[in-house]
């Protein structure tokens, strides 16, 4: 397993006060520019990015930058919360999946399901692209043999995760499984969702795993 190289230009341009370049971007990761700006547009293709412009250094042509996109707001996340709140850990984490699978659903970008197996779309673009937009902030990513490991941290739902973790560990599971599903519904019923604190870390760190569900599970 080793973290990939879309996820380090992703938490550079996260991590940056102000628009970052592709050339800074090359520097940073020891790779040709042509590679840092194919990763640069593709955060941007998945609306987790966006392109400005930066003053050209001396002479020429204006430089592109790149930047994170602002999250949306949770209000109506919360106000869903509030008003379909379980009385046990075990119902608020399924009260609060189906929040999260709602909630990702509105800001899911609009995708042609593929007919053709061959043609599946990554699983882990899939997760990172509504954590993305959601506001969390990847810090790793592990695969091997078909299964996915993604840590998160930067949590917009810190506020819950301190005093209801399970509400939490919910709404982030049911956004994974309704971006898998749009994604495609053969991914969506191959892939079990499982969240869990990261232990290594802090508040709001948490530890996402995409397992291959066995053929005679789903059939």
């Amino acid at each position: 397993m080793t973290p990939r190289q879309r996820d380090k230009v992703r938490s550079l341009v996260a991590e940056s006060g102000a628009p970052i370049d592709a050339q800074t971007i090359a520097a940073a990761l020891d790779v040709h520019v042509t590679t840092a700006r194919f990763h640069l547009n593709n955060l941007v293709s998945e609306g987790s990015a966006v392109t400005v412009t930066l003053p050209p250094d001396g002479v020429g042509r204006p430089r592109v930058g790149y930047q994170v996109v602002i999250p949306p707001p949770i209000d109506d996340l919360l106000i869903m919360l509030i008003t379909r709140i379980g009385t046990t850990p075990e119902a608020r984490e399924e009260l609060a999946a189906e929040v999260g699978r709602a909630w990702a659903s509105k800001h899911l970008p609009v995708t042609v399901q593929p007919s053709d197996a061959d043609r599946l779309p990554d699983p882990v673009v899939l997760a990172e692209t509504i954590l993305t937009r959601l506001g969390f902030r990847i810090t790793e990513v592990l695969s091997a043999f078909g299964d996915h490991e993604i840590t998160i941290g930067g949590c917009p739902l810190q506020e819950l995760e301190a005093d209801l973790p399970e509400v939490a560990r919910g709404v982030v599971r049911g956004m994974l499984e309704a971006a898998l599903s749009a994604g495609s519904a053969t991914l969506g019923s191959s892939y079990a969702v499982t969240v869990q604190p990261d232990s290594r870390a802090g508040a709001c760190e948490l530890h996402l795993q995409l397992a291959r569900v066995p053929a005679t599970s789903h059939k």
